[in-house]
């Protein structure tokens, strides 16, 4: 069976478009590695954030920045934080409030094991007042 000359052109065609086009592949893989920390937590006993890995464990990581905003009457303020604990006028500032209020930690950046910084979801947490700073304006109470 002899090939005739427009069949064998058109399979060498074939084979050199198939060709080129493994030919143009990216010679480079890019690998990007999956965090294990996937969130922040508040703990508002000892006002500190802690990171939670995928597994829902704490983690000891340094939290390197974050912003903590308190939503008031009028107004949100807000505080910028260096730490896992809250800063000294976070917590004068929280003390001073009288109702349970909105807080909010945005911006989160944590360095991982190998000094790579991570930028994790935002926080909403309500913060509760000692109860001698509350109205109770209630009778009986």
């Amino acid at each position: 069976m002899k090939l005739l000359p427009a069949k064998l052109i058109l399979i060498f065609s074939f084979l050199m478009v198939y060709a080129t086009s493994n030919a143009q592949e990216p010679n480079i893989i890019k690998v990007k590695k999956e965090s294990d920390l996937v969130k922040v937590v508040f703990d508002n006993v000892d006002l500190k954030l802690m990171a939670v890995d995928r597994f829902g464990n704490p983690r000891q990581n340094r939290v390197v920045s974050y912003k903590l905003w308190i939503k008031g009457k009028g107004e949100t303020k807000m505080y910028p934080g260096f730490n896992n604990s809250l800063s000294p006028e976070m917590i004068k500032e929280l003390n001073k409030l009288k109702k349970a209020t909105k807080i909010f930690f945005t911006e989160i950046n944590v360095k991982e094991e190998d000094d790579h910084s991570v930028k994790l979801p935002d926080v909403i947490d309500t913060w509760f007042p000692d109860c001698k700073n509350c109205d109770n304006k209630q009778k009986g109470y």
